[in-house]
């Protein structure tokens, strides 16, 4: 089984996700046996983010005051974006009205297609969008060095717009180039990750996925990568068998069966 994202020791930043992931999941009625649950997801956010709401009203994490408005799209599917003048140093976040983030989901009815064809992207749960947050920081951008990046992806606050509940949260401003896609095969090869597909990559020792890991999401920081805004996971159900499988085709495919 994969390891839990929260088992380790956390570092400051990462109390809040953690404590986030927690909530989440204590209002979750199938306890997440699966990536893609296959309960409605409309009734599995609604559920979530009751919780988070009783949450951030018993702890003080509302920070409407930090949100411009109007807040300028910046165009990205996921988030606005925002700066603060007291930390220059770091870039805000909010999400885009209902949503939290997109999360990766088999599609096994297409095993007979190329292996391109065998994922989709839909709406993440609350859970799931703490949850790739917290690994970014916890088994991507962990090698970083923690002098220059004292503070990797955090969670801010809540704010409550037009009915809905969005999560402001906060990454280093990471000055660079985007990063070129040998120098990311390059990367995630030499750490044990498989490719998959345009933009995604699977470690199957562990069953952490990486998705979203194309250029505008990765830096060159002075040689130094850092996969900042992907989507990684570990990956279970449906979505890890299909990972393996899809590992098991592409290699018998670059290594053909000699002939008998």
């Amino acid at each position: 089984m994969p390891q839990s994202p929260v088992a380790a020791s956390p570092h400051p930043e990462d109390l809040l996700l953690t404590e986030a992931i927690q909530v989440c999941g204590g209002a979750m009625v199938d306890g997440g046996a699966e990536s893609g649950a296959k309960n409605p997801l409309g009734a599995e956010q609604h559920r979530q983010v009751e919780a988070l709401v009783q949450w951030a009203e018993d702890k003080g994490l509302w920070v409407q005051s930090w949100v411009p408005t109007p807040i300028a799209d910046t165009g990205t599917r996921e988030h606005n974006l925002f700066h603060r003048e007291d930390e220059p140093t770091r870039i805000y976040k909010i999400t885009k009205g209902p949503g939290w983030g997109i999360f990766p989901a088999s599609l096994a009815t297409t095993r007979h297609k190329p292996v391109r064809y065998w994922f989709e992207d839909r709406p993440a749960t609350p859970l799931e969008y703490f949850e790739r947050l917290l690994l970014s920081n916890t088994h991507l951008m962990h090698e970083l060095n923690r002098e220059d990046y004292p503070v990797l992806n955090r969670l801010e606050g809540f704010v409550y717009s037009h009915g809905r509940l969005q999560a402001v949260t906060s990454q280093p401003v990471f000055e660079g180039t985007p990063a070129t896609p040998s120098s990311m095969a390059d990367w995630f090869m030499k750490r044990g990750f498989h490719f998959i597909r345009s933009w995604a990559w699977f470690r199957p020792s562990d069953g952490l996925a990486v998705f979203d890991a194309y250029m505008d999401n990765v830096m060159d920081c002075e040689n130094e990568l850092v996969p900042f805004d992907v989507i990684a996971i570990l990956a279970q159900g449906a979505l890890r068998e299909s990972l393996h499988a899809a590992v098991a085709r592409l290699d018998s495919q670059s290594h053909p069966a000699a002939p008998s």
